[in-house]
């Protein structure tokens, strides 16, 4: 995948993530409680409301008619079985007697816990509640006091009836009464709870009700009826400007960055593309002449009397040059294959030591003219499986090495051997060696080991990555190996048959 490819990946997914991160922190949800149009439930409470009067109502009538019955007829249960809802306890109370007759009835016959008494007979006994004749003597009415229960009283002026009271075994009744009444309220929106005087829910779903979006009460004797309104919810989602415009404005930098990067690349990848596709052609241009220039410089040389040294001489630097040229020629022509993908190892039936013959020849007059001394061993014999063209061309590139970086005077060799299955090449001398910071780049492409011997020295910077290419592409490998001084390259090259002579 071209790499401009990628980058409009990343910068894509990148704007695509920031705008979405932009938009979840600008989103703001709001949960809003609204009144349903009609309010069947307010209505309904309304009416709940107005029963739940008219019930007092008759509960005090029912309580005072009891109240003037044990006046008439004295402290007893109602003769016949009437039960008024609430009743705990009846007591008659006489203001003439020296000897205050205290009368108590509760209604489960268990001991009275209230013990009603007029203010001139109190003897603080415990449970002894002191009323007052005169409050209590004359009319009838409620009896109100903190700590104490509800109850109901009527007096005659000699004697004073008092019910004691309990609300919430009447409040049930009542809740039984309105639970009858009750239209349907299914389909209604939202939800809604009635508690009664005990605060439990006698109607409705039970919300929440510290929760509650409206809370009606109504206050009786039986005790407070509340209503507990929950109204529909309907969500509203809102985004902040400022922030999802900063969102957006990001992603859209990130993605015109991302375009504008690619388009760069694409640019750059082009013109690369461009040049080395100019140098592959140029270099393909040069091979000809090339050739052709050292084909006739050999002619020129063959056909030129011995005694003209001269002449010899200087067409023997221009083949030594020619030679040069054509070497950075064929290196050129592999790493422009190499960087399109198009190198490809040929083995064909050669033999190593031909190679090795043809190589050194045409670096004895370089080699010559710098004084530098190779020795070449041989220990191959018969034909092998290997590229040909691949090995001279890796064996070219190390003596040329030697040649430029050894130094003048050096002394360097050349092994050619058979080991196990592999053809092992190694080439030495005693020159500077390679730096120590720079033995792990040596093999990249345009990298070169600088030292004050090989400083102006001529090259590319491509031999020894192209040849460690080839060595690979034949399966084998190319190693700076340790020295004591100098360097030394080798060359395993693995034979795929051996024909022995």
């Amino acid at each position: 995948m071209p790499p401009w490819v990628w980058t409009l990946l990343v910068c894509s997914t990148l704007a695509v993530l920031v705008a979405v991160a932009g938009t979840l922190l600008s989103r703001q949800t709001e949960r809003i409680s609204e009144r349903p149009p009609g309010n069947r439930v307010d209505d309904a409470f309304r009416e709940t409301a107005r029963r739940i009067d008219d019930l007092e109502v008759l509960w005090e009538k029912a309580l005072d008619d009891e109240a003037a019955r044990l006046l008439k007829d004295g402290l007893s249960l109602p003769p016949d079985d009437t039960v008024i809802a609430g009743i705990t306890q009846r007591s008659l109370l006489n203001a003439g007697f020296s000897d205050p007759g205290r009368q108590h009835l509760p209604v489960d016959g268990s001991t009275s816990r209230w013990l009603p008494v007029l203010a001139h007979y109190a003897r603080e006994q415990p449970g002894e509640w002191v009323l007052a004749e005169s409050d209590v003597l004359q009319g009838s009415g409620w009896i109100t006091m903190p700590g104490k229960p509800l109850a109901w009283w009527r007096g005659n002026g000699r004697l004073a009836a008092v019910l004691v009271l309990d609300p919430l075994a009447a409040a049930k009744v009542v809740e039984q009464d309105l639970a009858l009444r009750m239209p349907d309220f299914s389909g209604e929106p939202g939800s809604f709870s009635w508690a009664g005087p005990s605060g439990n829910a006698w109607l409705g779903d039970a919300p929440d009700q510290a929760k509650s979006d409206e809370i009606v009460r109504h206050v009786s004797r039986f005790g407070d009826w509340t209503l507990y309104r929950h109204y529909p919810l309907r969500v509203v989602t809102r985004y902040r400007v400022p922030v999802l415009a900063g969102s957006f404005a990001v992603a859209a930098l990130l993605l015109g960055g991302g375009i504008a990067i690619v388009s760069w690349q694409r640019k750059a990848i082009r013109l690369a593309e461009e040049r080395v596709s100019f140098v592959n052609r140029v270099s393909h241009e040069l091979r000809t002449p090339l050739t052709n220039l050292l084909l006739n410089t050999d002619l020129a040389l063959d056909g030129l009397p011995v005694e003209d040294g001269k002449v010899r001489r200087r067409l023997g630097l221009i083949r030594e040059e020619t030679s040069r040229l054509s070497r950075i020629v064929d290196n050129v022509l592999a790493f422009a294959r190499i960087e399109r993908g198009t190198s490809e190892a040929h083995a064909v039936s050669c033999s190593a030591t031909e190679v090795l013959g043809e190589v050194r020849e045409s670096f004895a007059p370089l080699f010559e003219r710098k004084s530098i001394v190779c020795d070449y061993h041989e220990d191959v014999q018969g034909d092998v499986m290997l590229d040909r063209d691949a090995l001279s061309q890796i064996l070219s590139n190390l003596l040329s090495n030697v040649e430029k970086y050894a130094g003048e005077g050096a002394k360097a060799s050349v092994r050619l051997s058979i080991e196990g299955s592999q053809l092992v090449a190694e080439v030495e001398d005693d020159g500077p060696g390679v730096p120590a910071n720079s033995r792990k780049r040596i093999f990249l492409p345009f990298e070169r080991a600088g030292s004050r011997i090989d400083e102006g020295a001529s090259g590319t910077g491509l031999g020894l990555a192209i040849s460690r290419d080839l060595a690979e592409r034949m399966g084998g490998q190319l190693e700076l190996m340790p020295s004591a001084g100098g360097s030394k390259f080798r060359l395993a090259v693995p034979l795929m048959e051996r024909n022995r002579a």
